[in-house]
């Protein structure tokens, strides 16, 4: 009898102590947020659809068994799978309606070497669409339905987003019965690269629920204004844990206007290579911080030779864009029109400096930017002279200066920063004001053994006839 007792002073507390706390306003406030989410969903679920497509292929194992088969005589065949029977898998994806004639913006992974497209649409009407053009390195598509009266969303824009704003994603995950489910979150981060999952990364993260599924479906504003195009998550184990990734709306429909016009993307183009700025880079070229792009190498006759832009330059920004990070920089210019005029602000030797440029467009068989990729480890390598022999076995032109690579740990920092057997180091010093070329094994020592254990030293080094980049080393203690 007393243990009931003591149990039923917590409910008399709750009974008599939180209504204290729980008034009118509060309620009013959280029923008006409420609304709020409904009022979006209701508005923009006309404009969500399902995406369906099929894929065929042949099993892996059936082709083994067609060439067993073919060893022995026909009538033993009809007891071995047929291995020239084709098998059909279907995808499920989301799209958004972006015009009342039947225009849809999808991921081009949703319907990548699919067949016999269907759309879905909220009051189960169902479509044939065709693909009017797709672009794997932003994974952006755009397909079409002969449909007329549908219902658009309204477009946003992705660059006035605010990390903390409330969000929507809409979809259909993991099925087609689970059509447009609802989900809602913050801006959890922008300008998100680095992922791993295209060329041009630029992503908004978010932590509403995005499933397999939903890829396709739309991120909304509370204004239920589009803002972004849900793409990916962040998993480990293929489910929703709260990392989602979305392109941002101005970067798709920059695709889009291509993709709609001429069933392609042109991109523009600076011509450099570029290379992260890592605390190594600071630390030699004497910067403030990580952030820009650090120009490795120029390409000859490209748009940024044209504006003086030089070998060890770091890129802060281009027009109004401010560059944090290299693969930025990439997308940047990639979703700038070619021959448009940019201010490229940069610094060179640690001095402030502006540019002006004039994008060309992206020739077929060179990337707008070349990326290099490094991170923080030790020095880890051997050079010899350079011979004539060394320069033609690793297709160097002759009269290439340097010393050349010829063995590298690979435990060490030196690869994991791309350095390979058969590069040649052309310059080498404590930071990007003192380097100092390097014609022989010796003179290589020389500058080395001039710089204390625990300090930097950066390279500059020649991957091939075209390409540079430097690489900033701790010596190890």
């Amino acid at each position: 009898m007393k243990r009931n007792k003591l149990l039923a002073i917590p409910v008399l507390l709750i009974l008599f102590v939180v209504p204290g706390y729980i008034n009118a306003t509060d309620i009013s406030v959280a029923k008006s947020l409420s609304n709020a989410f409904a009022d979006i969903a209701e508005d923009v679920s006309p404009s969500v659809v399902t995406i369906t497509s099929e894929h065929v292929f042949k099993h892996p194992a059936m082709e083994q068994f067609k060439d067993f088969q073919e060893m022995l005589p026909r009538q033993f065949w009809p007891f071995f799978p047929d291995g020239d029977r084709e098998m059909r898998s279907t995808s499920l994806g989301s799209g958004i309606i972006i015009s009342e004639d039947g225009y849809i913006i999808t991921n081009n992974h949703v319907i990548e070497q699919g067949e016999n497209i269907k759309v879905q649409f909220s009051n189960q009407q169902e479509l044939d669409a065709e693909i009017i053009g797709s672009d794997d390195k932003t994974d952006v598509a755009l397909i079409k339905v002969k449909g007329k009266n549908l219902t658009p969303i309204k477009m946003g824009n992705s660059d006035k987003i605010r990390v903390g704003e409330w969000v929507l994603a809409i979809g259909s995950p993991f099925s087609g019965s689970l059509s447009q489910t609802v989900t809602q979150g913050i801006i959890s981060a922008t300008g998100r690269s680095s992922v791993g999952l295209i060329d041009y990364e630029n992503f908004i993260q978010t932590d509403a629920a995005i499933n397999p599924g939903n890829s396709g479906g739309p991120l909304v504003d509370l204004d239920g204004m589009l803002i972004g195009m849900n793409s990916a998550i962040a998993s480990r184990t293929g489910g929703y844990e709260g990392i989602g990734f979305a392109i941002p709306i101005n970067l798709v429909n920059r695709v889009i206007e291509d993709l709609r016009a001429n069933g392609h993307v042109t991109r523009a183009w600076l011509g450099v290579y570029i290379q992260p700025v890592d605390a190594d880079i600071v630390k030699a070229f004497g910067l403030d911080n990580a952030k820009g792009a650090l120009v490795g190498d120029v390409i000859e006759d490209s748009p940024a030779e044209d504006a003086g832009i030089r070998r060890g330059d770091v890129i802060l920004a281009v027009g109004e864009y401010e560059i944090e990070s290299s693969r930025q920089l990439s997308t940047i210019v990639s979703t700038q029109r070619p021959n448009e005029k940019k201010k490229i602000k940069l610094l060179r030797d640690g001095k402030p400096l502006t540019l002006n440029v004039k994008l060309g467009e992206m020739p077929e068989e060179v990337a707008a930017v070349g990326i290099t990729e490094h991170s923080k480890a030790d020095i880890g390598f051997t050079v010899e002279n350079l011979t004539t022999e060394k320069l033609r076995a690793f297709d160097f032109s002759t009269g290439v200066e340097g010393v050349m690579i010829n063995s590298v740990d690979k435990s060490s920092e030196a690869y994991r920063k791309n350095i390979r057997e058969g590069q040649v180091i052309q310059k080498m010093g404590p930071d990007v004001r003192h380097l100092e070329e390097v014609g022989s094994k010796r003179e290589f020592q020389q500058v080395l053994s001039a710089i204390n254990p625990g300090e930097t030293v950066l390279l500059l080094i020649r991957r091939d006839n075209n390409n540079t980049f430097f690489v900033a080393l701790t010596v190890p203690k």
